[in-house]
C-alpha cells in the first residue's frame, strides 16, 4: 500500500465550486502524469443521491489492488440488497440527475443566505463552505456575551445547550469534529428548508 492515497469523495457531488468539484482521479503529478493508479477513491449514494441509510457505495481502486479488495470485501459482507442496487441504477436516469442537480442548487442557495446572516449576527464563519450543507461558525463572542467560559471544557458545548433552551435551535458543538479550538466553534446544518433557516436566523437574532 506504499504510495497509495485514500480519498473520501462522498460529498463531491454537492460541491458548489467547479474548482473543487473534481474527482481526485483527474489529478496529475509534477511531471503531468496521471495519479489515478496511486489513488483509492471512496464514494457513496448517501449524500448527492440522497440515499442515506441504504449503506451503498463504491470504491475505485488501482487494478493491482482489485484482488486484495475483493478478498477484504467478501469477509465484510455478501452483497448489497437487490432493492438498493436497483435504486442505485435509477439514480443515473436523466430525470433523476436533473432532480439531484436542482437539489444541489437549492443547497447552494441556502448556503448563500445562511452564511452571511450568521456573519451579520457575530457567529463568524471563517471559511465559506465549498460544498455540502454545513456552517462552521465561531461562537466566541456570543459565549462571552452570555457569560459562558470559552475554556476547553465549556465554550461551544455550553453554547449549544443554551441555544436549545433559549431558542429551541439544535446545533453541534465543535468537539465532535476535531481538536483545533473546538470550544470556539459550533456547526449548523443547512439541510432544511429555506423557510426553516429563515426562522432559525430570526430566533438567533432575537436572542443574540
Amino acid at each position: 500500500m506504499h504510495g497509495i492515497t485514500l480519498i473520501d469523495e462522498i460529498y463531491l457531488g454537492l460541491s458548489h465550486d467547479d474548482t473543487f468539484g473534481q474527482s481526485a482521479l483527474g489529478l496529475k503529478g509534477e511531471q503531468g502524469q496521471p495519479l489515478g493508479d496511486d489513488i483509492i477513491r471512496i464514494n457513496s449514494f448517501s449524500k448527492y443521491f440522497n440515499m442515506t441509510g441504504w449503506r451503498l457505495g463504491w470504491l475505485v481502486v488501482p487494478p493491482s489492488l482489485v484482488p486484495a479488495i475483493e478478498r477484504l470485501a467478501q469477509n465484510l459482507f455478501i452483497c448489497p440488497s437487490t432493492i438498493s442496487q436497483h435504486a442505485a441504477l435509477a439514480c443515473f436516469e436523466p430525470d433523476s440527475l436533473a432532480e439531484y442537480e436542482r437539489r444541489r442548487a437549492e443547497f447552494k442557495a441556502r448556503r448563500d443566505y445562511f452564511i452571511p446572516e450568521l456573519n451579520r449576527l457575530g457567529l463568524t464563519v471563517p471559511v465559506m463552505p465549498d460544498g455540502a450543507f454545513y456552517a462552521w461558525a465561531d461562537c466566541t463572542q456570543a459565549c462571552q456575551n452570555w457569560g459562558i467560559s470559552t475554556d476547553a471544557a465549556h465554550g461551544s458545548w455550553d453554547f449549544a445547550f443554551e441555544l436549545m433552551k433559549r431558542a429551541h435551535l439544535a446545533a453541534t458543538p465543535g468537539r465532535d469534529f476535531g481538536t483545533a479550538d473546538p470550544q470556539r466553534y459550533i456547526r449548523f446544518s443547512t439541510a432544511n428548508s429555506m423557510a426553516q433557516l429563515q426562522e432559525a436566523i430570526h430566533r438567533l437574532e432575537h436572542i443574540l
